[in-house]
């Protein structure tokens, strides 16, 4: 009774293949060479007993707990696992939601599946075909990982705990691309879709950061949670791993359930009906940009902030845990004299400032979305210039960037000063937040560029960013003695971070001049190039 449902879905899925074959191709490249790659690079660096037993009292740290997860060993294994699961749970936590929503919700917005479902093809076949596909996907890069950690023969990083890694990663992507795919069912517009999803990977980690720090039940209802209760290279618990892949069967079979019931382009949860006439701030492509872009600023901005008063809380434990050690007291006493309090607030900024230029670069990119679904085109027919609109998505952006930084800075500093006796100093705080608003400004410049030069090409700017996370994170973790030079490949690398280094306003105005570089390019080849819709 249920076969016709599924008619086609062989062709469907080597349709989907054929059609993303380099999109998968560099996302299971890419994270299982990041993953496999950065092994050695670590056993190089904490090599011996005792750097082992440094990085591990590091590791323990609350701040430290509540930004990366917990360490359950010492090992270069149980070390690894600690340092670089939740990371990589959040990397393809965002791989299955893109995954997912392409096919889906996108491919519905676009009119693709209804002419999809006018060839002999079932009802679920789409939806089904999609989940095949990134189960496939998320097994590759679990079995690329598993073997290829335990190709290199590290000690204490064996094959069983390295399939176990894995298969972590694996079940925890699949949790997201089954959450994804029922957002896909509730919600009649992609973006909406895609919002919620992100909104669930955050609210995964904020709640794995508040449970690992202090009630482990919060850890225990979130993926990324129960991904670092495997205890990878110590216990190999497996069942965490069974429970994630139970939760991708409860929501793939409700995904389908839904999708079966619902009609095509529509979403269970009706959208909400307009007003018959616009009010007067539709009247400008700025109040469009604005309208277009409000719900997605105040969760960014929510979310932030939330952030902020998560790490900011924690700041008050980091004195007292590193008096206890030694070891810390030298590493810290090293760092131009400034506060241990100050040093992990000059940390979590560059990290967190990472964070902010995600939907930065989002909000330049709407103006190329709105071109791919055709709406630009008209939005232009009217007496609007093509510099007017691209400069509204552009300002927006751009204020964006500094609002945010200041809700990250001054939530942090709220938090601690409730917390702590001798909290940051306010004024420093801001500095450290603002001092990043140039290299922020670099990759709003690229995007801007990108769009206007090459619009098929805008995933370089989250690649790069991808990249530069990747840069600053190993960065602030490790001592890269010999190799700060790789740092400055990202903008991240040349800001001053304060207070642990000296300002540099030079550096801040080099970056300032390229970011506008970018950004005047990409508004002269905007107005020049054709529009082009999908």
């Amino acid at each position: 009774m249920l076969k016709p449902l599924f008619s086609g879905t062989g062709n469907l899925i080597r349709f989907i293949l054929r059609r993303d074959r380099l999109r998968l191709s560099a996302w299971i490249c890419g994270i299982v060479v990041f993953t496999v790659g950065l092994l050695p690079i670590l056993e190089n660096l904490f090599g011996d007993a005792q750097s082992l037993a440094g990085m591990a009292e590091m590791m323990g740290n609350p701040a430290m707990v509540a930004m990366v997860g917990p360490t359950y060993g010492d090992s270069m294994g149980a070390l690894y696992a600690g340092f670089m699961l939740v990371l990589l749970g959040v990397l393809i936590g965002v791989m299955n939601i893109f995954l997912v929503t392409r096919h889906t919700r996108q491919d519905e917005e676009f009119g693709r599946q209804e002419m999809i479902r006018s060839l002999p093809v079932g009802r679920l076949s789409g939806l089904y075909a999609t989940l095949v596909v990134v189960k496939v996907v998320n097994i590759l890069i679990a079995l690329g990982i598993g073997f290829g950690m335990a190709a290199f023969g590290i000690e204490n990083v064996d094959l069983t705990g390295s399939l176990l890694l894995g298969a972590a990663m694996g079940a925890c992507g699949l949790v997201f691309a089954g959450a994804t795919a029922v957002f896909c069912q509730l919600c009649s517009s992609n973006r909406t879709a895609s919002a919620l999803s992100l909104v669930f990977l955050m609210a995964s980690y904020m709640l794995r950061a508040m449970g690992d720090v202090g009630a482990e039940a919060l850890s225990l209802i979130s993926p990324l949670g129960l991904l670092s209760r495997t205890q990878a290279y110590v216990e190999n618990d497996w069942r965490p791993v069974f429970v994630l892949l139970g939760a991708f069967i409860v929501l793939a079979v409700l995904a389908l359930v839904l999708n079966r019931i619902r009609d095509l382009g529509q979403g269970m949860v009706p959208a909400r009906g307009g007003k018959r006439r616009g009010g007067l701030l539709l009247t400008s492509p700025l109040g469009l940009a604005l309208r277009l872009t409000k719900t997605a600023l105040i969760g960014w901005g929510a979310a932030l902030i939330l952030f902020g008063v998560m790490y900011g809380s924690v700041l008050n434990e980091i004195p007292g845990f590193i008096s206890g050690s030694p070891m810390l007291q030298a590493a810290f006493a090293a760092q131009g004299g400034a506060s241990p309090t100050d040093q992990f607030v000059a940390l979590l900024m560059v990290l967190m400032s990472v964070l902010t230029t995600v939907p930065i670069i989002g909000y330049m990119l709407r103006v190329h979305g709105e071109e791919k679904q055709g709406f630009t085109e008209k939005v232009l027919a009217g007496s609007v210039s093509r510099s007017g609109l691209f400069g509204s998505y552009f300002g927006i952006a751009f204020a964006a960037s500094v609002v945010f930084q200041f809700f990250l800075a001054f939530s942090l500093w709220g938090a601690a000063a409730m917390m702590m006796d001798a909290p940051p100093v306010l004024g420093s705080t801001l500095q450290s937040a603002f001092n990043y608003l140039p290299a922020i400004w670099v990759f709003l410049g690229l995007t801007a560029l990108l769009i206007g030069v090459l619009p098929n090409q805008t995933g370089i700017a989250y690649g790069y960013l991808g990249l530069s996370f990747f840069l600053v994170y190993i960065g602030a973790m490790v001592d890269l003695a010999g190799w700060e030079w790789v740092l400055k490949l990202s903008p991240y690398g040349h800001v001053p971070r304060i207070p642990v280094e000296d300002q540099n306003f030079a550096l801040l105005i080099v970056l300032t001049g390229i970011a506008a570089a970018l950004t005047v390019s990409g508004f002269a080849g905007y107005r020049r190039r054709d529009l082009k819709s999908n």
